[in-house]
């Protein structure tokens, strides 16, 4: 068994920030699952609109990117090589979820002024998890 290179204070800094991080999203995600009728019907039309028309395949990508996001945050943490493919699938769950915003009636509307930050933050965190964590396993530090 070959040893594993040694994480430097930056490798544990971004984990711990990638894990809260998904963890936000896992939060904002189960909130809207369990939103109630009335909790619904409080939105603004237009969102409201956009939601009931979502695809299958759109509505399965945020899930799939805050989930495999949050598991690969564990695994990085735990020094999992799994955890390159898990940022890769959050990275392509993104892809598919802000690529379908931008495909979709309506969505651009949607977004005013301070809506924009978070389609560009969200796949710049995803991009940049996937990247260090590849990096991370190139230098021996993922077993």
């Amino acid at each position: 068994m070959s040893q594993l290179g040694k994480p430097s204070a930056l490798f544990w800094i971004v984990g711990v920030i990638a894990l809260a991080w998904n963890g936000l999203g896992v939060g904002a995600y189960l909130q809207m699952v369990m939103m109630s009728a009335q909790d619904f019907s409080a939105l603004p039309e237009l969102q409201q609109k956009l939601m009931e028309r979502q695809p299958v395949w759109h509505s399965a990508a945020f899930p799939l990117a805050v989930f495999s996001g949050f598991v690969g945050a564990i695994m990085l943490l735990l020094r999992k090589r799994i955890a390159v493919r898990l940022f890769l699938l959050s990275l392509v769950a993104v892809s598919v979820q802000f690529v379908g915003y931008f495909i979709l009636d309506g969505y651009v509307e949607f977004i005013s002024g301070q809506g924009w930050i978070m389609p560009i933050i969200i796949p710049i965190l995803a991009v940049g998890f996937w990247f260090f964590t590849r990096n991370s396993e190139k230098a021996g530090i993922l077993s």
